[in-house]
């Protein structure tokens, strides 16, 4: 009697099959740290550059219109600018220039500036809500959000500026999903009316 032994088929062993499901696992996990990773560093760049944007926008407004501002007006009222001491320079008032005449300039008969006196404007900084604000005649505007920090010097603080000269320094901060602290600080020096 011929008995043909019947092949059992190839199969894997338990021992196989834990060892490759574990090999997976640790390739999937490290898949997973890298996936995490890129992640957060995109949230970094992300966060970084939309704070880049603010901060700019911020000392952009914040420049062209204290250009117009002076610092070496005679006039009584003083439209000069103030600026509070240190450590408490994170506001400032001004008055710009206008047109109080009607004579279409921003300049009187005699050649000086016309002030509007009655227009007092303020950046102020707002530390519990994080923001930087303009305020005129009861109305306010929103400068930035995720302010950190807002100083403005002239020469009484800092000798080393001039007379009309004004320097700004923002910095803005944000968190990630990560809770890692994004932070871009600016600064601008701002050369005013002379008068």
């Amino acid at each position: 009697m011929n008995i043909k032994r019947i092949r059992t088929q190839d199969a894997f062993t338990l021992r196989e099959v834990l060892v490759a499901a574990s090999i997976s696992v640790v390739i999937s996990a490290i898949m997973l740290s890298f996936f995490i990773q890129g992640s957060d560093i995109w949230q970094l760049i992300t966060n970084q550059s939309d704070l880049r944007s603010i901060a700019r926008n911020a000392m952009n407004y914040m420049t062209q219109e204290l250009r117009k501002a002076t610092r070496s007006s005679s006039e009584i009222p003083s439209p000069n600018l103030s600026i509070p001491s240190k450590p408490n320079n994170h506001s400032i008032d001004f008055y710009l220039p206008s047109d109080i005449d009607d004579n279409g300039l921003i300049v009187d008969a005699i050649g000086s500036t016309e002030w509007d006196k009655s227009n007092k404007i303020q950046y102020q900084y707002v530390p519990g809500l994080k923001q930087l604000r303009r305020l005129e005649k009861g109305n306010q505007y929103i400068i930035a959000n995720n302010v950190a920090l807002i100083e403005f010097e002239d020469n009484s603080i800092n000798p080393a500026l001039y007379n009309n000269e004004l320097k700004i320094t923002l910095t803005l901060e944000k968190l990630t999903p990560q809770n890692r602290t994004v932070s871009i600080t600016l600064i601008s020096i701002v050369k005013l009316r002379n008068q």
